[in-house]
């Protein structure tokens, strides 16, 4: 076990270098940078001239040949002044903990992701539990109740949340909770935000139950749209799996012999099915980890939630390199995180797999 465990920390390790040459290359091969906008300026008192741009670019050391700066950005600048005399440097580099400082903002990415990762973490795990813990039951029951009416409808269910797009969900979900309850004289959920920036208004369910500014349950009730939102567009994909599993496994031998045996049903599901019908699903769980947290993109967008997605979002239009190379390197390391957790998992569903 820990031969393999130090063996895949090793792939691990070169997986993150070519995919941070990756994410630099591919940003620094887009046209454009962050004073560009600068040069379009009706005014002509606030407009900046080209030799202006190269003094800024200069500053911030975009002037510097890609690779150097691809150096600088992984190993730290500090002791670049060695290459070159005129290299003014900020940052640690990647390697020790530093992703460099924001173009716009001129802010250290880590500190700008600080308490933004927070919000988009508890809004990812908390859907990723939720769609888990109703995916995993009703794809069971569906399996065990194959062309059932209840099995049509599951199956009914699943395929309408895999065609929905999100986006789609997310301002259907804000018009029902939001508009729709008001015009049937009930309350309000929260719709916009992380928490409530002013006291809640007369109609709300905030100011229904009481509900204190800024608390915790104010949190409570701003999360539970979008994290019912992207849970169910999870759980819809996940609840299919899960029966198609399930019903592979229930037309094994070993599960035959079970019931001839003259074990019960739900001992026979639940003992000797379920296990071996769950190590599918870990891969397809652990692996949508990541692609959960990217896709916060959109719905942090829509639920205006200052989350990582929305830092992102902000990054591209704005061309703050450093906070998209952060974002972007973040999920790769969630990714080659989620492709261990997902081996070790293997072991914890079914014992008697081992890792060699």
């Amino acid at each position: 076990m820990s031969a393999y465990l130090i063996r895949r920390l090793i792939q691990m390790v070169i997986v993150l270098i070519i995919s941070s040459m990756a994410i630099y290359t591919l940003l620094n091969m887009v046209p454009g940078g962050p004073f560009d906008g600068l040069m379009q300026n009706a005014d002509a008192k606030t407009r900046v001239t080209p030799e202006q741009i190269e003094r800024m670019n200069a500053m911030l050391g975009l002037d510097k040949p890609p690779a150097i700066r691809f150096i600088a950005w992984a190993t730290g600048d500090d002791w670049m002044g060695v290459l070159d005399e005129a290299w003014a440097g900020d940052g640690r580099g990647i390697i020790r903990g530093d992703f460099g400082m924001s173009f716009k903002e001129r802010r250290p990415v880590l500190e700008m992701m600080g308490d933004r990762i927070k919000k988009t973490v508890v809004i990812t795990g908390l859907s990723a539990i939720l769609a888990i813990v109703i995916a995993i039951p009703i794809g069971i029951f569906s399996a065990v109740r194959q062309y059932s009416k209840a099995d049509y409808a599951v199956t009914l269910f699943t395929f309408i949340g895999t065609a929905i797009p999100g986006f789609w969900f997310a301002l259907m979900a804000i018009v029902l909770f939001g508009i729709k309850f008001q015009d049937w004289g009930l309350p309000q959920l929260p719709t916009k935000g992380w928490a409530s920036l002013r006291a809640p208004r007369p109609g709300t369910l905030t100011h229904t139950l009481g509900v204190t500014q800024g608390s915790l349950a104010d949190v409570a009730l701003h999360l539970v749209i979008p994290v019912v939102v992207l849970g169910l567009l999870q759980m819809a994909g996940w609840t299919r799996f899960m029966r198609s599993s399930m019903l592979e496994v229930l037309q094994q031998d070993y599960v035959r012999t079970a019931r001839a045996k003259g074990l019960g049903e739900r001992f026979v599901v639940i003992k000797h099915a379920l296990r071996n019908a769950l190590i599918p699903l870990v891969t397809i769980v652990t692996f949508e980890l990541p692609f959960l947290f990217g896709g916060t993109i959109l719905l942090e967008q829509i639920f205006s939630i200052p989350g990582m997605g929305l830092m992102y979002f902000e990054g591209l239009s704005q061309f703050d390199w450093p906070v998209v190379q952060g974002y972007l390197l973040i999920s790769a390391v969630l990714t080659v995180i989620a492709t261990l957790l997902s081996d070790i998992l293997y072991t914890v569903v079914d014992p008697r797999i081992r890792l060699g």
